[in-house]
């Protein structure tokens, strides 16, 4: 699968730089026409989302990890991610989906929409007239008031303080770019600025109100500066001069101690510090039968209590969704591992086929996604068949059936490219360690996979129907290869994904 989707991304961006050029896409604001790249993939026109946002002056967030982008309209958050038919858009506890033809596609770092239904859907909460005009190919805007923008008579006239999540930041909003500045913490949490050679609207300046920031604000001219002092009230951890890149205001961080230190708690909250490990099957449910009469829900077990051995030699808790032969219904396999908060989740099972002895081998990983070849489908049919020995299970379970709710729930989870990140490691690892054929990654609809709120995966460890395969699984030093091949994933994929929320 990761080949396949590296190829698809590979003649995606051969595709996008072939045509950049000789395809590009008008948009007329207030009857000024700009150009943004564009391509035509079938007969679907998709434009590059960022270059329009930054016409239209609309900041945005891109999160390459999980090919994500966000922006805000108004009061509204819009959320794109990349190979996926959806649009996100939440406004405080309200959050809508609306579900598009074709897929949202990145390439050559960028995120590009499908422009006919990208513009049914913005133009209903763009503050102005936004309409695509399909027959003359091209997006038309009218801004009605369109901001008149005053010289100010002042290099340094004014000051704006804005709250973060970690504190506040200073823009001190000057006419042109000033480098002769200075800015340091004083005794008793007063903040100074120094500014040489600049026209300063002092009278703006002692005008300024931010009484949950500072309580006091002196401005003293000298001949040849100014000197801008504010007694700060809350306790400072330490401040950061940041360079406009788009301007030219002088940009000043502040860190507040008591909320560094809440957001401290909070990163490490998403640390990866608790591995559920599921080992499938159990009790009353053998899962597969091999051709020499091995249980599927033996081999489970025997590994997931390898690996959590490993696992644990890391300092890392770990929560067993069975550690004895027991039966455990595929629903509380998930509440389990969320109600143990859990940061990924790992289901172990064993591959059959439908007669036995069959020569298909192999260690495969799969993810939460509708199947997409026959063979993954009757995988996931094969290991969802379990939830006839639950009790009601008709009615706790009647949704799962349906691939629209499959989809929907990938919408809503934030975790999908994590475990689809995972899962190319743990692919990577075990064609290092394994003796057996690594078969790669797919994708199918587990049920087990559906309940976890957090990265998933379903690890096929290999065929009980083939014979040399069923003796592999056996031996207790190939279980120790397959324990250790999950684990080396697992430390790795932590090593990454702690990473990126570090900063």
């Amino acid at each position: 699968m990761f080949m396949r989707r590296l190829l698809k991304y590979l003649v995606l961006i051969l595709l996008i730089f072939e045509t950049l050029n000789a395809d590009v896409f008008k948009v007329k604001i207030n009857n000024k026409i700009e150009v943004i790249p564009a391509f035509r993939e079938a007969k679907t026109l998709y434009i590059s989302l960022p270059d329009l946002l930054g016409l239209l002056g609309i900041e945005y967030r891109t999160d390459t990890l999980n090919n994500l982008l966000t922006f805000k309209v108004s009061d509204n958050t819009f959320k794109f991610i990349s190979e996926n038919p959806f649009i996100v858009v939440s406004s405080g506890d309200e959050v809508k989906i609306f579900q598009i033809p074709v897929e949202v596609i990145s390439g050559a770092g960028k995120i590009f929409v499908p422009v006919k239904y990208f513009s049914e859907i913005f133009s209903r909460y763009f503050p102005h007239d936004f309409k695509f005009d399909e027959k003359n190919n091209m997006i038309v805007i009218s801004i009605s008031k369109p901001v008149e923008v005053s010289l100010p008579k002042f290099d340094v006239y004014d000051v704006k303080v804005e709250k973060r999540k970690n504190g506040y930041l200073f823009k001190i909003l000057t006419a042109r770019k000033i480098s002769d500045y200075e800015v340091w913490l004083g005794r008793n949490n007063w903040l100074y600025i120094t500014i040489a050679n600049a026209k300063v609207d002092i009278s703006a300046l002692k005008n300024l109100s931010a009484p949950e920031l500072f309580s006091d604000i002196e401005v003293i001219p000298h001949s040849r500066s100014v000197q801008i002092s504010f007694k700060l009230k809350p306790k400072i951890k330490h401040y950061e001069v940041i360079a406009d890149k788009n301007g030219t205001d002088i940009l000043i961080s502040l860190y507040i101690d008591e909320i560094i230190s809440r957001i401290e708690d909070v990163k490490r909250k998403f640390l990866l510090d608790v591995v559920v490990i599921d080992a499938g099957h159990g009790g009353k449910d053998p899962g597969a039968i091999g051709v020499y009469g091995t249980r599927e829900k033996d081999i489970t077990l025997a590994v997931a209590k390898k690996l959590k051995t490993l696992i644990e030699n890391l300092g890392i808790k770990v929560v067993m969704t069975r550690e004895e032969d027991e039966f455990v219904e595929l629903y509380r396999r998930g509440q389990i591992a969320n109600s143990n908060g859990g940061k990924i989740f790992i289901s172990l099972h064993c591959n059959s086929m439908p007669y036995k002895p069959h020569s298909a081998n192999g260690f495969e990983v799969y993810i939460l996604r509708p199947g997409k070849t026959e063979d993954a489908i009757r995988i996931a049919e094969r290991e969802n068949a379990v939830i006839k020995l639950e009790e009601n299970y008709e009615e706790r379970y009647k949704h799962l059936t349906d691939e629209s709710y499959i989809l929907t729930a990938m919408a809503h989870n934030v975790y999908v490219k994590n475990s689809e990140r995972f899962a190319e490691i743990l692919h990577k690892e075990a064609g290092k360690i394994l003796d057996i054929k690594v078969n790669g990654v797919s994708q199918a609809g587990f049920y087990v996979l559906v309940g976890a709120s957090m990265p998933s995966v379903l690890v096929e460890m290999g065929y009980l129907s083939n014979p040399e395969e069923e003796k592999y699984l056996r031996s207790e030093t190939n279980q120790w290869k397959i324990a250790r091949t999950i684990f080396n994933a697992v430390k790795k994929f932590k090593e990454e994904y702690e990473a990126s929320i570090a900063d």
